[in-house]
Formats: structure tokens, C-alpha cells, sequence
């Protein structure tokens, strides 16, 4: 029965989680997403696409998964809704959730909920699901952290307790003796996110909040002749619109180089470049607002290839009154962004010398992060003027102060708060909404809040580079390698964002892991009018290793030598020097991989080949540095407080975004002080309480938190001992720490806990450590082969990772369709201080590097993105992950990591696309150059 409220008519009556609802016929939202959400307050469905192919938003309906974003509120008379938050019951999860928790079934965690009420519907009805059953369930439902095969083993695990069975105990992999560190730990903030408590930026709703929308440029390249705002401005509602002349302080901003307009003034380089923000009393009149602007202007020829960038009558695209730049050109050279050579040896007496040479050109194109979470950031008063930005960022003091001289404030005036990340992948570096936020704040004292939608994240923030190279490799019949000669030009798009950085990593690891006598790298990345290339997972590394390992496979069959030997050959060992010229002392396990998978190969993928046609075997190497190297400071720093009761609290500037390095620098802080990791808290990335930290990228969350994390909790461990001893009147000597309590060493007998110290204790005890990295040095064009540097100081990078990746995949010569029967990855991460979370990692670093080989196309015409929704990213679907797959550990300690650890989070992405291509010429006989594989190798087979 509808339950009339007095004077109002009710329109629909439906139940969300056992809670009446009546919607009235004032209600303006039309989709329950939005109710649910912006009403209920119920934010554990997610927004993630708009378009019904994400299924974050998913819900049950009288049991049924359904796409709240789809579900109309006028068609929901009588109807049962149950959202995550529904699902626990007096306090216990839902055994989906649970088998969440124990299958470490989440990363990032914003698509959980949506997978967890998908397969919650899929057990009501079939509590007994086959594989092939689930994975046609969540088809539609993306994690881009690539969860798949864990949500698969969660799902099996759940129907178990669902059809009234006892499920067999979850068994970890460790791999170490030590108390806490080398063992699975569940992740700390797992039982949030299964349950949807877990807040991200999107989630936060302030009173009296205003809502921001962008106008962004319609053309690649334009001048802009006149901007009228009169009409936006009078629309009821709308509170605020900036133009380039309300930004309080200088209008730019960039990572590397302020070379950015933060709103345009009088010229537009790409097709997301903002020219104004219109903030109102709800998203609705924003954009009303936003689409009244009138803009006038005069279309300029565009540069769209590297090509027309490179042309000697090419029109300048960067603004050469901002140079120079440190690290980049600004008009200098033309079109060209950022050069890097890099030489050693007689490559010329190499190629002529050579009793092999192998010539090949490859095209890999851009790549879109595809996160689940678009792009935004919430923005409030604090006390004393101070304006506080909440967002998904991964380098919070970063952003802070880029944002100081735009908003034209202290440092200390702007507290930038770090929020779980939805996904991030390298790109959320980078300043998005933040700035609009704020000055919104600062003008109107209100809070204020931007959440982009789908489309607009994909014309606005950066993508991975698109790269042509040239490799020329030169060897002797033994298979020893004598020579290099590589090409690599890069299209950097409209502004400089991380283009520098990346084009010398990719020059730095662009051989492979292979001692290379004679070798020259020149790479060269230019500005066009597309849209910005910027920082994603391999930073560089990813296309120049698709033409390096792509190159060794067609060495091997040239040479007629089975691909493993040729890398065992010349592979990187400790005083071997790498392509830099750096010679490292410590964590060369690279050869570890190669005798891994080459066991793996001869047992399991051989015995494969063998059960069909057109079944394939390829293997392929990478490496990646470990934190940034290459000159600048990195720095870190860790706060450690004994709280009432006897928790702690961990502060730090490292951010997460689903890698799970919260919990690993706890493991680290348990290991030292002997307590449980429960007992520890996070506060991360807020930048007005935690030490100065750099970013988070280039695999170091560990590697550069763990040492002041380490440092922080023995200064710690001794202050405890030492309080103690004072308090109990006892020779500091005799005490030890053990469980959370101070015990005699002698009996062992529990004689002051944590909690009790701190109650007793005059003062509180806390510790403040700031770290920096050991200094790195630049690349040496000449590779230091002239010994320029002392070669014991001449480190480039602090450390390296490697794998060996081998995959067989079955390949249909009539349609072009590959499928993946198995991947193993055999990787050298020194110490790996969690195995459970770093296999999670690994796997999902696999199923992205499949996708950028086999499918994500993200294209580009004229400098107009024609991927302009999340489902045209073609990104990998639960259907799409290989029928198998392997991740095994190798190599000792690193003596440069925290507990002898290094970082995984990159080095898994890549080497599995140039396995798959070398796979398929394995098993047809062609060979893809070009990616992706599904675009190209139809039309190579047809040849």
C-alpha cells in the first residue's frame, strides 16, 4: 500500500534494504543511481561510465542484478532493493563478501560492490556455478585492477557455504620465516571496501555544496576570439563561473613544466582543454549553465601525426615565452618536446662485424587508463582561511604545491587530503578539478564539488604515448648480442605533463635486460595537437619492451636458437653493465626467471603445443626501475604515535590506489614493535598531517616508505623500551617487546602493555622521520663509458625488477581470434614482503598487459578522441582473462629495499604483449608489429 505524506501525492513506493521508500512527485531524479546516491546517502553503488557497461552501479531488484544507472524510479512500484551496504545482517557479511575478504578478491576496490551484488544474484538463482556460469555472469561488470580470477575463486568459494557446506580452509603462499613479513596478510582496508563503506572523493556530500561543470574546447586547435558567460550567469541556480581572469594567482600549472593553462585564454592545443567552470546549487543547472557559454572561435590548422610535427614548416604548438624548461623545449626545437641519446661501443664496426642483423618497425598506440573512478575532486573551508581539496591523487604535496601559486596562497593555507583511488595507474599525478574546486571555495565559502563524467575524462586527462620505433640488432651466430641501433619517436600531445620523464625511461630499459657491448638510442618526442600523453603503468617501458622482445624472437629464429637460450645468453648479471651503463651490485635476479620459466615451458607448455593446431609458445623479458632514479630527490618520511589504548597510528604521504602498500607498511611496523597489524592505523596523504612525501609511482611505495617506515618503528620500539624501563624502574636492558606488551627478557612475564604505557606516560610518544632516497644521477649520453663518474657512484637507478613471462595461446587462422591457454610470469621483486597481495597485483598487471596487446585501442582522428566511452576502451572483461595463469617468485633480497624488498606493481604489465605476439607468430606464423593484435592480425592472416 502507498503511504500518502499530507498535502503530497505519492508517485512510487519501493523498498531499498528493507526501508520503505516513498518518491513523490517533486522528485527531480529520474534513475535510482542517483537516488540512491544523492538521497539515500547509500554511496557503496558506484558512477562509473554512464553507459551501462561498467556495472559498478549495480543493485539487486527482486533479486535480480540490475544496473541502477538503467533502473528508472517511475518503474519501481513494489519492488526490493538491496544495495551492498544490505547485505550484512546484524553486523556479519554476506558470505559473498566474505569470500571477498578471504580470496583477496579487491585491489582498488570501487567496481567491488557491483561484482559482489552481481554475483550475490547469481547464487540466489545456481548456488552450484560452473566457471563458465560465473564468468557469464559478470561479463559486464570491469575491473580494471583485473580481480577476475580471484573474484572467480571468491564466487566458487561463496556457493559453497551457500548450498549449507564447509568451504576448505584459504591457504596462502608465503614466502619467508619472519613473523609478519613474506606473509599473506589480509589487506586492511578489504572489509570496507566488500562492504561499501569505503569513501572515495565522489562519496563525500557537504551541506550547502555547489556542483562544477567544464566547458572544454571544441576544436584541437583554435584560437579562442570571445568568451561570453552573460547567459550561464543568469540562469537561476548558477552561483559562479570562472574564466581565466578568476584565478587568483598565475593561470598554468604542470608535473615537470608550467606549461598548462589552467582555463584557456586566447588559444585551445587539444580537444579537453577547459576554457570555463560553471558551478550551481546541483549538477543539473552546472551544466545548463555550461552548455550557455557562447565561445567564439577561429579554427587553426591542427598537427596530428609526428610526422606533420617534425615537418620543417610545421606551426608551433608549445607557447615559447614560457621556456625554457629544465627538462623539456618550449619552441626551441621546433615541435620537438624532449630528445635523449644514448650511446657505447663502435655500433657501426658492431653491425658490420655481425654475422646476423635483424631491421624491424613497430606502432603501438596511445592507451587509455580506463579506471573505474572519473576524474574530480571536492574542495571546503577549514579554520583560519584554510582551504582543504579532497581527491584521488597519488602525489598529494605534489598537487598542494602546484595549487599554491594558482590559488596565490601559502603552502601552508592549502591541505590537500589524499581519498582511496578508484584506480590510477600512473595517471593520477596530475592536477584535474582541484584548482576549480578550490577557488570555488575561496569565492563563495561553500563547499564545492566536480565529478567528471565519462566522456569528459576521456578528452581531458592524459593517455599512455603512442610510439614508432626502429630496431636494428646485430649478433654473432653464438647468439651473442654485439649491437643495438634504436629509434623511438613519441607523440607527447598538446602540453609537456610526464613526456621528458618518460621518454628516458623508456631509453633507459629499451634494450631489454641484455648486456649490450655497442648500442645507440635516440629518441625524440614531439608536441602535437592530440590529446596529452602523460604517465601510465611502465611509464615508457612498455612499448619500447613490445619492439625489444618482439626483435629478440625473430633474432632466435634467425639464429635458429631456442628464444630462453638467446636471453640466457645475454642476460644482465651483478657487475654486468646495464643499457645506462650502470653496473649494479645487488637484486640481479634476472637469470632466476629465465631458469623458471624455462622449466615451465619444458613440463606444462610443450605437453600444451601438442594437444592442437595453431598453438603457440612465447616468451618475453623485462625489467623496470624501482622508484624514479635519474637525478631528482626522492623523498619520503613516516610518523609514528602511540595512541590511547595502545594502537598506533601510521602517517605517511604514501597513497593507495588498490596495491595494497598500506598494509605492507604495516606488516613492516608489526614485524619491529611484535603486534598485530590490526592494532596499527593509516592515516596517508593528507598533507596537513602526515611528512613531506613525493609521489606515488614507478613501483616505490614500499621501496621508498618502507626505509623511514622501518626507522620510524625502531625509534619507536626503543622509545617504548625506554618509557618502560623508567616506569617500572628497571634496567632498559631486561625488557623485550612481545604482542603489544613490555616483558621481562628473563621470564618472559608480561609486565607493562602498550596501552597502560601510554596512560602512564607523561608525554605522548610519538616519531617523526623524513627520508631521502640515496642520490641518483642522470644518464650519461656516452653511458659513462668514459668514467666521467666514479662507476661506484654512477647510479641511475636505485634498483631493478624482472621477470620472464611465457604464454601459449591457440589461434583460429580463418577469424583471427587468440585465446590465451596460460601465462606464467616468473618475477624478481627481492623480499616480497605480502605474496598474497602481490600475486593479486601481478595478476591483474597480466590480464592490463593483455589488453594493451590484444584489444585496448584508444583512437585518435584529427585530435578527436573516437573512443569517447568506456566501453569503446576495450578494456579486458572477466571472459577475456587467460584459461590459466601462474605467478612464481624468484631472486633474493635486494640490499638497497626495505626487508630486502623492491616493487611489482609495473614490472607485470610488461612483457606479456610482446609474449602473446611472439606466441601467435609461434602458432600462424605472422608476426604483429602493430597493436593491438585484434585490430591487425585478421588482415595479416588474409595475406
Amino acid at each position: 500500500m502507498f503511504k500518502l505524506l499530507k498535502g503530497e501525492r505519492c508517485m512510487v513506493q519501493f523498498w531499498v534494504n528493507e526501508q520503505e521508500i516513498n518518491i513523490q512527485d517533486d522528485e527531480k531524479r529520474t534513475y535510482l543511481l542517483d537516488y540512491l546516491r544523492d538521497v539515500l546517502k547509500l554511496t557503496g553503488t558506484k558512477r562509473g561510465c554512464e553507459e551501462a557497461v561498467c556495472g559498478a552501479c549495480t543493485v539487486l531488484i527482486d533479486n535480480e542484478a540490475k544496473r541502477s544507472c538503467r533502473a528508472k524510479l517511475s518503474d519501481l512500484q513494489g519492488k526490493h532493493i538491496v544495495t551492498v551496504e544490505g547485505l550484512v545482517k546484524d553486523g556479519e557479511m554476506d558470505p559473498v563478501q566474505k569470500a571477498f575478504v578471504e580470496c583477496s578478491a579487491v585491489q582498488c576496490g570501487f567496481c567491488t560492490p557491483g561484482m559482489i551484488m552481481t554475483a550475490k544474484a547469481l547464487l540466489l538463482k545456481n548456488p552450484d556455478p560452473s566457471e563458465e556460469e560465473i564468468k557469464k555472469a559478470l561479463k559486464l561488470n570491469l575491473c580494471r585492477c583485473g580481480t577476475y580470477p580471484r573474484v572467480i575463486k571468491a564466487i566458487q568459494r561463496a556457493a559453497v557455504v551457500v548450498r549449507g557446506e564447509t568451504p576448505e580452509p584459504y591457504v596462502a603462499e608465503d614466502a619467508a620465516e619472519n613473523n609478519v613479513i613474506g606473509k599473506s596478510v589480509r589487506r586492511i582496508d578489504v572489509e570496507d571496501k566488500v562492504t561499501g563503506k569505503t569513501v572515495f572523493y565522489g562519496d563525500y556530500y557537504f551541506d550547502n555544496m555547489l556542483y562544477g561543470k567544464m566547458v572544454l574546447s571544441q576544436y584541437p586547435h583554435a584560437k579562442i576570439l570571445s568568451i561570453d558567460t552573460t547567459a550561464a550567469e543568469q540562469i537561476p541556480g548558477v552561483q559562479l563561473v570562472l574564466t581565466a581572469k578568476d584565478i587568483p594567482g598565475n593561470n598554468i600549472h604542470g608535473v615537470l613544466a608550467k606549461d598548462q593553462p589552467v582555463l584557456a585564454v586566447d588559444k585551445v592545443r587539444y580537444i579537453g582543454e577547459p576554457i570555463v567552470v560553471v558551478f550551481a546549487e546541483d549538477e543539473e543547472t552546472a551544466q545548463k549553465g555550461a552548455d550557455a557559454v557562447q565561445i567564439t572561435y577561429k579554427e587553426l590548422p591542427g598537427i596530428f601525426t609526428i610526422e606533420e610535427a617534425l615537418a620543417p614548416d610545421a606551426p608551433l604548438i608549445p607557447n615559447p615565452e614560457l621556456g625554457p624548461f629544465w627538462n623539456a623545449y618550449a619552441g626551441e626545437k621546433g615541435n620537438i618536446c624532449k630528445e635523449v641519446h644514448m650511446y657505447r661501443g663502435n655500433i657501426e664496426e658492431a653491425f658490420a662485424q655481425a654475422d646476423v642483423v635483424v631491421e624491424e618497425e613497430f606502432v603501438v598506440p596511445p592507451e587509455e587508463h580506463a579506471w573505474m573512478e572519473t576524474d574530480g575532486a571536492v574542495s571546503r573551508m577549514g579554520e583560519n582561511g584554510k582551504v582543504l581539496i579532497y581527491a584521488p591523487n597519488q602525489s598529494p604535496f605534489a598537487d598542494r604545491d602546484q595549487l599554491a601559486p594558482i590559488l596565490n596562497m601559502d603552502v601552508d593555507k592549502i591541505e590537500v587530503v589524499h581519498m582511496p583511488a578508484g584506480g590510477a595507474f600512473g595517471g593520477k599525478t596530475e592536477l584535474t578539478t582541484h584548482a576549480y574546486v578550490a577557488i570555488a571555495s575561496l569565492k563563495t565559502g561553500r563547499p564545492a564539488k566536480m565529478v567528471l563524467t565519462r566522456k569528459e575524462t576521456l578528452r581531458f586527462h592524459p593517455k599512455r604515448h603512442s610510439y614508432k620505433m626502429k630496431y636494428r640488432v646485430a649478433a654473432n651466430k653464438d647468439g651473442k648480442i654485439q649491437g643495438m641501433d634504436i629509434q623511438i619517436l613519441a607523440d607527447g600531445g598538446a602540453y609537456i605533463s610526464w613526456s621528458p620523464r618518460v621518454v628516458e625511461q623508456s631509453v633507459s630499459f629499451s634494450t631489454g635486460p641484455y648486456y649490450i657491448p655497442n648500442l645507440n638510442v635516440q629518441a625524440t618526442c614531439v608536441y602535437t595537437n592530440n590529446l596529452i600523453a602523460g604517465a601510465m603503468r611502465g611509464f615508457g617501458a612498455g612499448q619500447s619492451h613490445f619492439a625489444a622482445e618482439s626483435t629478440l624472437d625473430i633474432l632466435s629464429r634467425k639464429l635458429n636458437m631456442d628464444p630462453i637460450t638467446l636471453r640466457e645468453i645475454n642476460a644482465l648479471e651483478v657487475g654486468v653493465p646495464a643499457a645506462t651503463g650502470q653496473i649494479f651490485t645487488t637484486g640481479v635476479g634476472y637469470k632466476d626467471t629465465i631458469q623458471a620459466i624455462k622449466k615451465v615451458v619444458e613440463e606444462e607448455l610443450l605437453p600444451l603445443k601438442q594437444k592442437g593446431d595453431h598453438i603457440g609458445i612465447g616468451v618475453a623479458s623485462a625489467w623496470r626501475s624501482v622508484a624514479g632514479g635519474l637525478g631528482p630527490d626522492e623523498l619520503a618520511g613516516a610518523a609514528l604515535d602511540l595512541l590511547e589504548g595502545g594502537k598506533f597510528i601510521l602517517r605517511v604521504a604514501c597513497t593507495e590506489m588498490g596495491q595494497g602498500s598500506h598494509t605492507s607498511l604495516c606488516q613492516m611496523v608489526s614485524e619491529i614493535l611484535d603486534i598485530d597489524i590490526t592494532d596499527i592505523e593509516v592515516d596517508a596523504g593528507n598533507t596537513g598531517t602526515v611528512p613531506y612525501g613525493g609521489g606515488v609511482m614507478a613501483s616505490r611505495g614500499v621501496y621508498l616508505w618502507g626505509h623511514p617506515t622501518i626507522e620510524a618503528s625502531k625509534k619507536m620500539r626503543k622509545l617504548i623500551l625506554e618509557k618502560g624501563a623508567a616506569i617500572l624502574g628497571v634496567d632498559e636492558d631486561r625488557l623485550s617487546l612481545r604482542n603489544g606488551f613490555i616483558v621481562d627478557k628473563e621470564t618472559g612475564n608480561q609486565r607493562l602493555s602498550f596501552g597502560e604505557l601510554a596512560a602512564q606516560s607523561t608525554e605522548p610518544l610519538k616519531i617523526w622521520v623524513d627520508f631521502m632516497m640515496p642520490k641518483s644521477c642522470p644518464v650519461s649520453e656516452n653511458t659513462n663509458e668514459d668514467h666521467a663518474i666514479d662507476p661506484k657512484d654512477y647510479n641511475v637507478h636505485h634498483t631493478v625488477a624482472y621477470n620472464t613471462t611465457a604464454v601459449a595461446v591457440a589461434v583460429d587462422p580463418e577469424t583471427g581470434n587468440v585465446t590465451v591457454l596460460n601465462c606464467t610470469m616468473a618475477l624478481d621483486g627481492g623480499q616480497i614482503i605480502n605474496p598474497e597481495a602481490a600475486r593479486t597485483q601481478i595478476e591483474g598487471a597480466i590480464i592490463m598487459g593483455m589488453g594493451y596487446g590484444m584489444t585496448n585501442d584508444f583512437e585518435i582522428e584529427k585530435g578527436i578522441n573516437k573512443t569517447d566511452t568506456l566501453g569503446k576502451c576495450k578494456v579486458p572483461r572477466i571472459n577475456d582473462m587467460p584459461d590459466s595463469m601462474k605467478i612464481i617468485f624468484v631472486g633474493d633480497q635486494d640490499l638497497t629495499g626495505p626487508f630486502g624488498s623492491k616493487g611489482v606493481a609495473e614490472i607485470g604489465v610488461l612483457s606479456v604483449a610482446p609474449a602473446i605476439t611472439n606466441a601467435i607468430y609461434d602458432a600462424v606464423g605472422v608476426r604483429v608489429n602493430k597493436l593491438p593484435v585484434k585490430k591487425y592480425l585478421g588482415g595479416l592472416l588474409k595475406k
